[in-house]
């Protein structure tokens, strides 16, 4: 029997997630507005609903993130919207959900994001909560606690439609991007109410609507807290990645969005979403031992990308061969299957992968000298991964947009080798 503690649907202690919430604030002269919640997902990003920021995509300058427990300010570097961001005919916003990318310190940088575990089936009357700092109350200033409020999965919206579920979790007109949680994680992020949608037939506001957590991975946003014994997926892949997932896994890069393994800390030193959509020929952990391995990979912008593989302090440069800067331009894929002559392959380990993406062709990453000389030393270098990181630091000291770069683990090699056919007797000339 499941436990029916009044406070099933709410993790053990909210006050944790304080210093994660903030409020959205758009500035008009000296007037401020509270116009939604939004919280921490990864170093530097937010999250929250994509009808709160559209206005501002271009305009991030118009926005300000408060946090209230500390009553610390931020501006907004930047606004993403969802890559299906949509208002259909009956008015209801479809995937409504964007992040504001935010140059966070001390207390709110120190924050852990708020756990984020993809995959988890919702059932309908689970109970859920939202956890903020609530703008119908007055809570402008900071408080010492967010508040929990308890409510109920309803459902989904339609039939089939996994991302956009009902809930009747009682919040107001300001709580829009409020993260909804089960016990443990966030599952739901709350969008509004229905009312307003005619089309919906859902004349009161006592029923509201809420995206499923998985559909922030289009996003870029990973989940950090494993469970461990995952329940399976509510729902395949998202329809922007259904068509590649029979041959290849597809990451949205993201500078500290990943889980640990993923990221050494001296990375997250950048914007959080790489413009780079990086797959391989086969999910990363149904590889066998010196399979060979393809990687491909698109740029959303012209830049100039390097691809190291980091072993130790040993560099070896993948990409591009020559060592020269080869601009990359949207849209255009581009595939690496060897070392020179030699093709990549999947090891018991996974390989640490360093993407660099200038943005400038003016700045240069490697010079002539810093390659080895020889066929047996093609595309090793001559410095180290410290002397490699001192100089993607002295770039981005200049400015910080000239140059991104992020670490990532490849395939590993799970699986068994095949057996070699047998040989057939076919054409042997012997008799029997």
């Amino acid at each position: 029997m499941e436990n029916q503690h009044k406070t099933s649907g709410v993790p053990e202690n909210p006050d944790v997630f304080s210093a994660a919430l903030a409020n959205v604030i758009r500035l008009d002269g000296d007037k401020e507005t509270i116009i939604g919640q939004a919280w921490k997902a990864a170093p530097n990003l937010l999250v929250t609903c994509g009808h709160v920021i559209e206005p501002f995509v271009s305009s991030a300058k118009s926005l300000q993130i408060k946090f209230p427990a500390s009553g610390n300010r931020y501006a907004v570097r930047e606004v993403r919207l969802h890559p299906n961001f949509g208002r259909q005919q009956d008015q209801l916003v479809s995937f409504d959900a964007g992040i504001l990318l935010v140059d966070l310190a001390g207390t709110e940088r120190e924050a852990p994001a708020l756990p984020i575990t993809f995959g988890k089936e919702l059932r309908n009357f689970q109970p859920l909560s939202a956890i903020r700092y609530p703008v119908h109350l007055g809570q402008y200033s900071s408080t010492p606690a967010p508040l929990a409020q308890l409510g109920r999965m309803l459902g989904e919206l339609r039939r089939n439609d996994s991302y956009h579920i009902l809930h009747d979790l009682a919040l107001a007109p300001g709580d829009s991007g409020s993260p909804v949680f089960d016990d443990t994680s966030v599952v739901a992020m709350h969008c509004g109410d229905t009312a307003s949608l005619p089309g919906l037939n859902l004349p009161t506001t006592s029923i509201r609507l809420a995206l499923w957590i998985d559909a922030l991975k289009e996003l870029g946003v990973e989940e950090n807290l494993k469970m461990a014994k995952p329940k399976a997926a509510k729902v395949g892949a998202s329809p922007v990645l259904a068509f590649l997932l029979a041959t290849v896994i597809v990451f949205l890069i993201s500078g500290g969005l990943l889980a640990k393994p993923m990221f050494d800390s001296w990375t997250i030193k950048q914007p959080p979403i790489m413009p780079l959509t990086v797959s391989f020929n086969k999910p990363r952990n149904e590889y066998f031992v010196g399979e060979p391995l393809i990687i491909q990979f698109r740029t959303r912008s012209d830049c100039f990308v390097h691809l190291f593989e980091l072993e130790g302090n040993k560099v070896t440069l993948l990409y591009p061969m020559a060592g020269n800067q080869v601009i990359s331009k949207p849209g255009e894929t581009i595939t690496i299957k060897t070392v020179g002559e030699n093709p990549l392959g999947v090891g018991k380990e996974p390989s640490k992968y360093l993407w660099v993406l200038l943005l400038n062709s003016k700045d240069q990453l490697l010079e002539d000298s810093d390659r080895k000389q020889g066929n047996e030393n093609i595309g090793l270098l001559n410095i180290s991964t410290d002397e490699l990181m001192d100089r993607i630091d002295r770039i981005a000291k200049e400015d910080p947009q000239k140059i991104l770069h992020v670490a990532m683990d490849g395939p590993v090699a799970t699986k068994p080798a095949p057996a070699p056919e047998p040989k057939s007797s076919a054409g042997s000339g012997q008799t029997q």
